[in-house]
């Protein structure tokens, strides 16, 4: 246990990259779909290109799952690829999508990214600290918030409900506890140091991309 001054790696995390985190929930994007004043179609394009993020995403943890010093951290009961395809199923025909849109190029770039670092797991630890925790919390307001203003039904949001994890703070906690037994050594700490920033400037992309894509449908379809 750290001592009563000492900062723990999680704590230290958080910290380091609090201004990209902000950075990240600020953009146009989010805080407009957030605050009701995009169209359904918009949060339907944000899920679609999740589904290609998840999937690179869950594909790597699962090939590291099973080693020992990952296999508390990379727990599949977080795995979203499976209820993001559920929802999908019921919102893209609901939203005029005949299929789902390709991968934008931040999105390319990002798989790209999640897929180079499964070759230094302490790398993809980052990106799996930034999806799941992020999910388990602000996910939990984006749920409550699109369903309020675009009247999508909680059956299209399974993508924020996590099974079997009923308390989510104490849930959080067990997992920055995990990662701080993780990481232990230097390389690691400051592999997810690194990795944790270029995961918020994916994110910042992804977002601009879809900012831009959706003003294109909206354009298209005027």
């Amino acid at each position: 246990m750290p001592g009563e001054h000492e900062q723990t790696f999680a704590t230290r995390l958080r910290e380091v990259t609090q201004k990209d985190h902000s950075e990240a929930e600020t953009s146009e994007f989010i805080t407009t779909l957030m605050a009701g004043s995009r169209a359904p179609r918009d949060y339907v394009l944000l899920l679609s290109q999740y589904t290609y993020i998840y999937a690179a995403l869950e594909s790597e943890v699962r090939a590291l799952s099973t080693v020992p010093e990952l296999s508390l951290i990379f727990d599949l009961r977080l795995e979203r690829a499976a209820h993001i395809h559920h929802d999908l199923e019921l919102l893209l025909p609901a939203h005029g999508f005949t299929d789902i849109p390709a991968p934008l190029e931040a999105t390319a770039n990002y798989i790209r990214h999640i897929r180079d670092a499964a070759q230094e797991p302490a790398r993809l630890v980052a990106h799996h600290y930034l999806r799941y925790l992020g999910d388990l919390s602000g996910g939990q307001i984006i749920r409550r918030l699109v369903g309020r203003h675009y009247g999508i039904d909680q059956e299209a949001l399974t993508m924020w409900r996590f099974e079997g994890i009923d308390k989510h703070k104490p849930y959080k906690d067990e997992y920055r506890a995990r990662l701080n037994d993780y990481a232990v050594t230097p390389e690691r700490a400051e592999a997810l140091l690194e990795e944790a920033a270029k995961g918020f400037t994916l994110n910042k992309a992804l977002f601009r991309d879809l900012l831009t894509q959706s003003q294109l449908s909206a354009l298209l379809s005027a």
